[in-house]
């Protein structure tokens, strides 16, 4: 193997585990502070879409090489469909991490209970918010140590200030909180440094050839 398909070899090992080595290790800080983190639904989406790039790009690669390119521009077409067919829309979901679903659940009752509303849970599991008539939905996944957030009611101006408000109060209530680092938080970044390490190694061991690589782009 020469030295530019070492170098070539290098930047596909970092490009295919450096956006998820860096995800889980985001992942894991946030998860390790001393107060819950909200985050917008959408954002949240894009940054995992992101994480899972290289997942689409290695067979998009393979049937490059193979000169598949009709199958090519169907994959990424199909891709691109799929991720603004999930995308959430703006100002509708949330996503609460290093947060329980009952520690949910309860600073979105002293949210509600600040701006002078009532939170009711119905029998369906759906969080009811009266007066302004928000149906926030919860869903959690412990391995993650998240809760996402769903917000609906009618299309209307008094709707989308409410769900603002509640928003911003629910801010202000998540800058109270104290807690201490979890055990999920710290296994996200164990597990976000040592898939970042093996494209760090290969990075590091084989300097030279990526130096030599890019002496002969510059200087051919």
């Amino acid at each position: 193997m020469d030295t530019t398909d070492t170098a070539v070899f290098v930047l596909k090992i970092v490009l295919a585990l450096g956006p998820l080595a860096i995800y889980f290790l985001a992942l894991g800080l946030v998860n390790s502070q001393a107060r819950p983190y909200l985050l917008g639904a959408r954002t949240d989406f894009t940054l995992l879409a992101v994480a899972c790039v290289p997942v689409i790009a290695a067979p998009v690669q393979l049937l490059i090489e193979h000169g598949q390119l009709h199958l090519v521009t169907g994959v990424v077409v199909a891709v691109l469909a799929l991720f603004f067919g999930l995308l959430p829309r703006w100002g509708q979901g949330w996503v609460m991490y290093n947060c329980s679903p009952a520690q949910c659940r309860r600073l979105l009752q002293q949210a509600c209970r600040r701006l002078g509303w009532e939170l009711q849970r119905g029998a369906d599991g759906v969080l009811h918010v009266h007066p302004p008539g928000l149906q926030v939905t919860t869903t959690g996944l412990p391995w993650l140590r998240s809760v996402t957030l769903r917000m609906d009611g009618p299309a209307s101006p008094e709707m989308r200030s409410a769900r603002a408000r509640l928003v911003a109060t629910l801010h202000e209530e998540l800058s109270r909180e104290a807690m201490l680092a979890s055990a999920t938080g710290i296994s996200l970044v164990v597990i976000g440094v040592a898939l970042l390490g093996v494209p760090m190694w290969y990075l590091f061991h084989h300097m030279d050839a990526i130096v030599d690589v890019v002496r002969r782009i510059f200087f051919a």
